[in-house]
């Protein structure tokens, strides 16, 4: 994927001043303060305008602008977790009522999926100690999305997709990532457990259709 993407200007690369252009003709919002944010393969921006507001200025890497129905059900389900009282981004309509756009971000034959996000402050789970009570709330917040209704919701059964628990044996081909590093011995324990203990059971499971999304 990574060369795939290399060759076909699969991240966006715009500039600071296209980012503020877009926000300015867009969402008629006037950027007092911008800074790039990291990203895997999309091109992110958090941004405080004038007006008051904070956002993150999202611009989709080209492969996923070539599923616009994916990232519309990314913005349904957030939307669906703020309405039940889950703290989530929503997507700011343009001017013209539109959740997301089209819009040619440097490369001429290229054209990308935008959003304005609203910014949601907070601290990565990762960065937190772990304890049984913080678990319990995250599974049981997985859970409560697994009540959203959608009728495309079968594009999320993507095989092959890297970030779904059915596919963590594909983690294996990463591990060379880990190399010398004391969590190595930790992931292959687990992905040992899961292809011994997990795995062969895995047909009887319930499905979640909503654990795709992103």
């Amino acid at each position: 994927l990574s060369q795939n993407m290399s060759a076909n200007h699969a991240k966006p690369n715009i500039s600071h001043s296209q980012a503020v252009d877009i926000v300015k003709k867009y969402y008629n919002l006037t950027p007092s303060q911008l800074h790039c944010l990291p990203s895997y393969d999309d091109q992110n921006f958090s941004i405080t305008t004038v007006e008051g507001g904070e956002y993150v200025l999202k611009i989709m890497n080209s492969v996923h602008t070539k599923d616009p129905t994916l990232i519309e059900l990314q913005t349904y389900a957030m939307n669906f977790l703020h309405e039940n009282g889950l703290p989530t981004q929503t997507t700011q309509k343009t001017t013209m009522g539109q959740v997301m756009f089209l819009e040619d971000c440097g490369y001429g034959l290229q054209k990308y999926l935008v959003r304005l996000l609203t910014y949601l402050p907070g601290v990565p789970i990762s960065e937190v100690p772990f304890s049984p009570q913080l678990l319990y709330e995250v599974g049981r917040t997985a859970a409560r999305m697994d009540n959203m209704q959608h009728p495309q919701l079968s594009v999320l059964q993507r095989e092959g997709f890297i970030w779904s628990l059915s596919n963590i044996p594909l983690l294996e081909n990463y591990m060379k990532v880990l190399e010398g590093q004391p969590l190595l011995g930790v992931v292959m324990s687990i992905l040992h457990q899961y292809k011994t203990t997990v795995a062969p059971t895995s047909s009887s499971f319930r499905t979640c259709k909503r654990c795709s999304v992103w």
